[in-house]
């Protein structure tokens, strides 16, 4: 990611953010990324599963939208087609820094070269008064309450694999013309294993509010049916005929 700089109307009191530039993003994403407290609401649009973020280290909540790396089905004519949009969406171009003037505390970050920012065209970010717009507000609070739930979510994954309930998949697209793509690094919860476990771990994923996004990830992948319908009318030229998720193979 860019540098970030604190927002602030002195530097920013002209700016205005593009139209649509969120969507403009999401059009070359085939994941993105969500908080647990969204599975719920994600789980009717899109296959949800778990995936590694770029150290290796670390647990993602991510939202499948296309078969194809850098296209998403979700986005036609420049507008979002799903019934759920994730907050990363909605909080874009915006995101959460440390502030740089108060020792543990957030702010509002931007990157200055973003093209989502102009002055000419869009929503503007704060008044003559140097007052945020009701817009800016409103993103201001989602983020706040964003830092809520990437603790919660960090939480959720954390619990998942202290109990070995993550499983880690391949997604074979099978094309008619007989190509075979696979979509590798996907994790899903071990339903086996989930079935097996002591009730008091069970309990405790219930009271922790963590065994609604467990089910919510498992009853998800339904949603890689109407998924293939959806490639096959807005997709690649090549028709999907199945998806299958296989564990995978051991490296040789």
């Amino acid at each position: 990611m860019a540098e970030l700089k604190e927002l602030n109307p002195k530097d920013h009191g002209n700016l205005k953010v593009a139209p649509n530039c969120a969507i403009k993003v999401a059009q070359k994403q085939h994941l993105i990324n969500l908080k647990v407290n969204e599975i719920g609401h994600a789980m009717t649009s899109f296959p949800v599963f778990l995936t590694r973020v770029s150290d290796q280290s670390d647990w993602a909540i991510s939202a499948i939208t296309s078969f194809e790396i850098d296209s998403n089905l979700f986005v036609k004519d420049d507008a979002w087609q799903a019934s759920y949009q994730p907050t990363g969406m909605q909080t874009y171009p915006f995101f959460l820094m440390n502030s740089p003037s108060e020792k543990g505390q957030f702010t509002m970050g931007i990157d200055e070269t973003n093209p989502a920012f102009n002055t000419e065209d869009g929503q503007s970010l704060f008044e003559e008064n140097d007052k945020a717009t009701e817009y800016l507000s409103q993103v201001t609070a989602q983020l706040q309450n964003d830092i809520k739930n990437e603790i919660h979510s960090y939480r959720f994954m954390q619990k998942l694999d202290e109990l070995g309930l993550i499983k880690p998949m391949d997604l074979l697209v099978f094309y008619n013309e007989g190509a075979v793509n696979t979509l590798k690094g996907l994790h899903t919860i071990d339903e086996e294993k989930l079935q097996t476990m002591d009730i008091s771990a069970i309990d405790d994923l219930r009271t922790s509010g963590y065994l609604g996004p467990v089910y919510g990830l498992l009853m998800s992948i339904f949603q890689l049916n109407a998924m293939i319908k959806r490639h096959n009318e807005y997709g690649d030229l090549r028709r999907v005929g199945q998806v299958k998720l296989e564990a995978p193979k051991p490296s040789a």
